[in-house]
């Protein structure tokens, strides 16, 4: 038979016992706080400046010239893209710029000029991905998919409309294009890497061998 001073006794351990699990949740989550804290203010992160994306302080500047028309630009864009950005501009090793780079004027045009003006509000590759994404696609450069993918990567619409109406970007493309033909780009997807020109399948072997450079000067 159980006595009352052992139902107590029961009682009160099982008291402990839930203590000590509140305890242990209690320090989980700190835990996870923590970490998330270190990851947040303490890693390298990922700057973006429009086109650009990096520290501007990075030792390797790369600069790729692509277009929404080029098969082996939308390859690198959706598979190669992606960890080069983690390997390399996350670690805070490379400052990335890219340029849209067209030989000359095509139905891509105006999805070109629209993600300049995606960049405006800061948001150039997030928007950059979508075009690549659907660019294999009919209607993929229409007017009402820019739109389409500028709600999907919640652009202020009124400042997007305006900024297409407005043509400013039109400008800052052409003056891509001259930089691009100055520095004897003839194809696409190119690099330049600290101003060397390399190729899709060079360019991690050039950015290392960059890095190298600097780090034994």
């Amino acid at each position: 038979m159980t006595t009352l001073k052992n139902q107590r006794e029961l009682l009160k351990a099982q008291r402990d016992s839930q203590k000590k699990k509140t305890t242990i949740t209690i320090l989980s989550i700190i835990g996870v706080v923590a970490i998330a804290f270190i990851l947040l203010y303490f890693l390298p992160r990922r700057e973006v400046n429009g086109p650009s994306v990096g520290s501007p302080e990075a030792l390797v500047k790369v600069e790729q010239f692509s277009n929404f028309t080029c098969s082996h630009c939308q390859t690198f864009a959706l598979e190669s893209e992606a960890d080069f950005l983690k390997d390399y501009v996350d670690s805070g090793k490379v400052y990335l710029t890219y340029f849209n780079y067209q030989f000359q004027e095509d139905d891509s045009s105006k999805a070109a000029e629209a993600t300049y003006c995606a960049g405006e509000q800061n948001k150039f590759w997030e928007y950059k991905k979508l075009v690549y994404q659907n660019a294999s696609y009919a209607g993929a450069f229409a007017d009402e998919s820019l739109r389409t993918y500028a709600r999907n990567v919640s652009l202020n619409m009124t400042e997007f409309e305006s900024c297409l109406q407005s043509d400013r970007q039109v400008s800052v493309i052409d003056e891509g294009r001259q930089y691009a033909q100055i520095k004897g780009i003839n194809a696409t997807p190119t690099f330049l890497v600290n101003g060397e020109l390399v190729y899709q399948n060079e360019l991690r072997d050039a950015v290392d061998a960059a890095l190298a450079a600097t780090t034994t000067n």
